[in-house]
């Protein structure tokens, strides 16, 4: 592959949106030499994590339209016509071999304009359900790459596609289990627990975790716990004298690959990215998806795990701290189970994703370059 291509990246408003693009543009810049770039917004994850990543990120107007009646809904065709604008003059200026969504309201723009300009283009869509702007989008892009075959029957006739699951992050899985439980404080030979609920933490689950802790009824285990940033201070200082049981206190977990290696099991929120990187690390978990997610599309991804057995339901509901509390001592009472459940969601890891992705990306340049 040439070493002067250029590739726009387009995706953002969550981690499930941006780390997938970061991830490709990570592998093509290493394999193929190519210049990646992204376009995003200001206040979108994007701007922060893209950067952190070393990749240049230009920015647009829109925001998400928000479901019900909101003053800021009244502007979004504005929005949606100055991003076009500026998606349009972003990729003038770029020249991109490709273009690529990864799904969010910010993709919608800048693929619109690329395939007005006779620019390759694909998306990458992570859930089982799509979101709006695949939805939207697809039918009219080169190639759609899917993590699940359920996607196909939201997606109507689409030029090409390719069931490839999620990429993730090349070396995300450590081998040194001894460095990765030193670098969280955990002892050798007990079950840890890692929770987290995202790049933002996940309220609820928090408050679950710290009542069951209350009852001081868990005992002989360990627990990495991502809060998410908002309400790091109040759980760190309300355990920072809790000596029953080994728990390490974060924001933000930046070493995933040592909290996967860590860890026996999971309990998280169910998103398509989280699951992916589970299924990578043979990580088994308890999956409590995002009641609010878009047309529930987190509830559909924890199904399609749970139904080959690989990993555990429960609802965010009114009875979250109950069934938690159930169903975490039932695991804890059950290593076997652990086990069971650690080789099934093993087994569902695709582990040629990036490669799958690379080929059609490749065919999609040189049919650009012909045309």
């Amino acid at each position: 592959m040439r070493r002067d291509l250029r590739i726009v990246f387009a995706g953002g408003g969550t981690g499930g949106h941006v780390f997938p693009a970061i991830y490709m543009a990570e592998y093509l810049s290493k394999h193929w030499g190519a210049d990646c770039q992204f376009i995003g917004t200001k206040k979108g994850l994007e701007n922060r994590k893209v950067s952190q990543a070393g990749f240049l990120v230009r920015h647009i107007w829109i925001s998400g339209f928000k479901r019900g009646v909101y003053l800021s809904n009244l502007i979004f065709p504005l929005k949606l016509l100055i991003s076009s604008v500026q998606s349009r003059k972003i990729l003038r200026q770029i020249k991109p071999h490709l273009v690529v969504g990864t799904g969010g309201y910010v993709a919608g723009p800048a693929i619109r304009q690329a395939i007005k300009l006779n620019i390759p283009t694909a998306i990458q869509e992570q859930n089982s359900y799509p979101g709006v702007t695949t939805r939207l989008l697809a039918p009219q892009v080169d190639c759609v790459f899917l993590a699940y075959e359920e996607a196909l029957k939201y997606l109507g006739k689409l030029r090409k596609y390719r069931i490839v699951g999620n990429p993730i992050k090349e070396n995300l899985i450590t081998k040194n289990k001894k460095e990765a439980q030193k670098y969280f404080g955990m002892q050798n030979g007990r079950i840890t627990i890692l929770v987290f609920g995202g790049s933002q933490g996940a309220r609820n689950i928090n408050h679950a975790i710290d009542e069951i802790l209350s009852t001081k009824m868990l005992k002989n285990v360990q627990i990495i716990w991502q809060t998410g940033q908002l309400e790091f201070d109040k759980y760190k200082e309300k355990y920072k004298d809790f000596n029953d049981i080994n728990i390490c206190i974060l924001p933000f977990i930046d070493r995933m690959d040592f909290a996967y290696s860590a860890s026996s099991f999971a309990v998280t929120r169910a998103g398509a990215m989280t699951i992916s990187e589970l299924a990578a690390a043979g990580l088994p978990a308890i999956l409590i998806p995002y009641p609010y997610a878009a047309a529930d599309h987190q509830l559909k991804n924890a199904q399609t795990i749970v139904n080959e057995g690989a990993a555990l339901l429960i609802e965010d509901n009114p009875d979250l701290i109950k069934n938690l509390s159930d169903v975490l001592f039932s695991v804890l009472a059950s290593p076997d189970q652990i086990t069971e459940m650690a080789d099934k969601i093993h087994s569902l890891h695709r582990d040629n994703t990036m490669s799958l992705i690379e080929q059609e990306l490749a065919k999609l340049i040189e049919n650009g370059q012909q045309e």
